[in-house]
């Protein structure tokens, strides 16, 4: 006889009223093979090594050895099973453990492609994809993050040897915070400052090798390390390190040279651009966005599933003798909880779309950049920084938001949700700042509106389309007062356009008054969340409208609400102070008597009244919109969070499971 747990969730799954599998693969057209995922997943799951259960008892020391043994089977594997670099590529990430091997692949591999030579890359590529060297991407020290101009190790060319020397001239030179580089890293690709005949030309790539390929110890003249323990105890076995050079000399052939060189008696040619060198940082923050994007549905895919088959407290409103008084009621079904999970599983849906974009986008600037072209260097550019810090920032608050909603079982390390929240909390901070990439976001679209300013009718890029709703400039404020007002796609797509632009616009006046830039850093986090949010508003409603989106190709109206309507309404809900100091929407007008009807209501509380409409619509597709992420039980380790339910029966096993191994693991350790 199942449990009371299990017949909620399969009730559950019996209201939805469309075919999960068939979301699950228009989630993962174009970037991801689902068939191909399972399969790789079956093979983890079967062996111990990749056991996920152990790791929260494990000490960092043996958290970090067991993540080289899965690294080093992760290679096995590959010879083994015949898998390609994609089955690779995705039984990394299915291992679940943030690893120095990753960043081999997200940050090293990567910039030896983009930024070698052509010759370069017939030597180092298939160094790099047979991993006979491991590498790190050495860019930020201990004094310098974000400011890359700014970095202080130095490479002076030597002509009489044809050697570039590298130095850490200064404490604040060390490198600092480089996974992969504390323990696993032979090679780096370091950003130095290149000197040439006492000049300073500025941040270049260079590729070091680090340590011995023959015992690993470290090369002359190189001293490295790794930089201790994370907050919450996240990323255990990622081996963040710190190195400084000492003379260490490295060959002319050695310095990254698809766009910048320096020939043999010390002349240079500049790059086409002087941004290129930036091209590896873009690239991570590409890969980062999707990457988060799945983090953010495995935790709304546990909380969801725990919180349908959890019950407390008997409905009041129920009277003795009525169906149901007395019987707990699903947590679920509180709005207090349902209004709390559902914005984070529309944003899940928007930003795996947005990854898709972005990947989109950078590779047709990386196609560009490779014969000379960075037309698209700009834009990439924009959008990366703009996606890293919205959608950085919005999973961070969307794992910890549904956590929360779980109550004290959430808390458990057994529930999954903490170690993702733990393991992406640095996210708004690595790859840049958000805040500083906020300066960035703002000032690349004050460029845009000056732009627009001076030729209305000039064809705007994907990032700044949103300024097309100044042109003609509507009459203000929008005569909104009916709730099914606010399922207008036009409205939706002008009510967040002009708030971006409009807040914009206000930047621009702050600029021209003569306050400086320095001062208006905290202006510059609104201007970066509009201009993103109408980017992903504009984008959404393409997803799901016309003959390329989502709708003409299988999906049905509860995913095109949920990939579209719910995100949107929330996102115009939180804009509401700017939609009201820019009057763009009028208050709504304060009436006390409780007998007013709908159709006199104001903008807000039409708003408002179709949004609570909209989530009791959803409130019955939520675990078949969980389900169409696809996580199996084993990719999820959540004991609460299983496709079967039975969260109770499977805390009090674990909780025995482990008692029992912790209780093993001291008697060993007393005979040691």
């Amino acid at each position: 006889m199942p449990s009371q747990s299990t017949i909620d969730l399969q009730n559950a799954r019996k209201t939805v009223s469309f075919d999960p599998k068939v979301l699950n693969r228009l989630l993962n057209e174009g970037s991801r093979d689902g068939e191909m995922r399972k399969r790789v997943v079956e093979v983890l799951e079967s062996e111990e090594v990749f056991a996920k259960g152990k790791r929260a008892y494990m000490s960092r020391k043996e958290r970090m050895a067991a993540g080289l043994r899965i690294s080093r089977r992760l290679m096995e594997l590959c010879d083994e099973k015949g898998w390609d670099y994609t089955e690779y590529l995705e039984a990394l990430a299915s291992a679940d453990e943030p690893l120095g091997l990753n960043l081999h692949e997200v940050a090293f591999q990567p910039v030896i492609a983009a930024q070698c030579s052509d010759e370069q890359q017939a030597i180092w590529l298939p160094k790099c994809m047979n991993h006979e060297i491991l590498g790190c991407y050495m860019q930020t020290e201990l004094g310098h993050g974000s400011n890359v101009q700014q970095l202080e190790t130095t490479s002076t060319y030597d002509p009489s040897t044809e050697e570039f020397v590298l130095n850490s001239p200064t404490v604040s030179s060390t490198k600092w915070w480089i996974g992969g580089l504390g323990i696993l890293a032979t090679h780096g690709v370091v950003q130095a400052r290149l000197f040439l005949k006492g000049r300073d030309m500025g941040p270049h790539l260079f590729l070091v090798q680090l340590r011995s390929l023959e015992d690993h110890s470290l090369m002359p003249g190189i001293e490295a390390g790794e930089i201790g323990p994370k907050v919450h105890g996240a990323m255990a076995a990622v081996d963040n390190g710190w190195a400084r050079f000492s003379s260490v000399r490295i060959p002319r052939s050695q310095m990254l040279a698809r766009f910048a060189h320096v020939s043999s008696d010390g002349t240079y040619s500049k790059p086409p651009h002087d941004k290129l060198a930036y091209g590896g940082m873009i690239f991570i923050r590409a890969q980062m966005i999707g990457s988060l994007a799945w983090r953010l549905a495995k935790a709304v895919t546990i909380s969801t599933r725990y919180l349908h088959t959890r019950r407390q407290f008997a409905n009041p409103e129920l009277q003795k003798g009525e169906a149901g008084y007395g019987v707990e009621r699903q947590v679920i079904t509180y709005p207090g909880v349902y209004m709390r999970l559902l914005p984070q599983i529309s944003r899940a849906y928007v930003f795996i779309t947005a990854g898709k974009d972005m990947a989109d986008l950078y590779h047709s600037m990386a196609s560009q950049l490779s014969s000379g072209d960075a037309s698209l260097l700009a834009e990439t550019h924009a959008v990366s920084s703009g996606l890293k810090t919205y959608v950085s920032a919005g999973v961070v608050d969307g794992v910890e938001n549904v956590r929360r909603a779980m109550g004290g079982h959430g808390f458990l390390d057994a529930s999954g949700v903490g170690r993702i929240f733990a393991n992406e909390l640095p996210s708004v901070t690595y790859e840049g700042d958000n805040y500083i990439l906020h300066l960035q976001v703002a000032r690349s679209a004050l460029k845009s509106l000056s732009t627009f300013f001076a030729t209305p009718t000039t064809t705007l890029s994907p990032s700044s389309a949103y300024l097309s709703v100044l042109h003609p400039l509507p009459s203000l404020p929008l005569a909104v007062f009916a709730p099914s007002s606010f399922l207008s796609p036009a409205l939706q797509l002008q009510l967040i356009s002009l708030r971006a632009s409009f807040g914009l616009a206000r930047l621009a006046r702050l600029v021209q008054s003569g306050k400086k830039w320095s001062e208006l850093s905290h202006e510059c986090v609104e201007v970066s969340k509009g201009v993103t949010e109408a980017f992903l508003v504009r984008r959404m409603l393409e997803a799901v409208e016309g003959q390329a989106g989502l709708l003409s190709r299988g999906a049905g109206k509860k995913e095109q609400e949920v990939l579209r309507t719910l995100y949107i309404l929330h996102t115009i809900e939180s804009a509401l102070p700017s939609l009201l100091e820019f009057g763009i929407l009028a208050p709504s007008p304060p009436s006390l008597d409780p007998s007013t009807t709908s159709s006199s209501l104001g903008a807000l509380e039409a708003l408002r009244e179709q949004l609570s409409s909209l989530a009791k619509q959803l409130l019955p597709e939520m675990v078949g919109l969980v389900d169409a992420f696809g996580f199996g039980d084993w990719e999820l380790d959540s004991a609460v969070g299983r496709y079967d339910g039975e969260p109770y029966e499977t805390m009090l096993a674990r909780a025995k499971k482990d008692l029992d191994a912790n209780v093993g693991n001291v008697e060993a350790r007393k005979t040691m």
